[in-house]
């Protein structure tokens, strides 16, 4: 009965840690772009100016070709996700809102807990997919 005591009160503890902790919250300004990047509970977020399709499209070729297997892709002019696996198995995930007709809401994942670096350079490759497919268009 004495041993139980303390594990319920460490497992009381750490739930409240659990449970109050936000997560990491870091905002930057992305460079010459005048939009903002913030890296919020290990997920990279933020606003393109495209429609969910037009992101969706461009995320899954900058993740082909980053050669990173492309497990599902779904779109639709609301939302739309890019789920794919890097040759160690660890798991990406896009998420596209529509926020609205023009721009949408964009969130990178990398793992369970976030990886920045690499989300940041699939964001920067979505972004250069975006350039290049509107430049190609006029």
């Amino acid at each position: 009965m004495l041993r139980i005591v303390p594990t319920l009160f460490t497992s009381f503890i750490l739930g409240l840690l659990l449970t109050s902790q936000t997560g990491c919250l870091l905002a930057v300004a992305a460079a010459g772009t005048g939009t903002t990047v913030a890296y919020v509970r290990g997920d990279l977020e933020t606003t393109l100016d495209a429609d969910p399709r037009a992101v969706v499209d461009a995320a899954d070729r900058a993740l082909k070709n980053m050669e990173i297997a492309v497990v599902s892709k779904s779109a639709s002019a609301l939302d739309g996700s890019v789920n794919g696996r890097t040759a160690r198995d660890v798991k990406i995930s896009i998420v596209v809102k529509a926020e609205t007709q023009k721009f949408s809401h964009v969130s990178v994942r990398v793992g369970v807990f976030g990886d920045n670096a690499m989300q940041a350079s699939i964001l920067e490759k979505i972004r250069a997919e975006l350039n290049e497919a509107t430049a190609s268009s006029e």
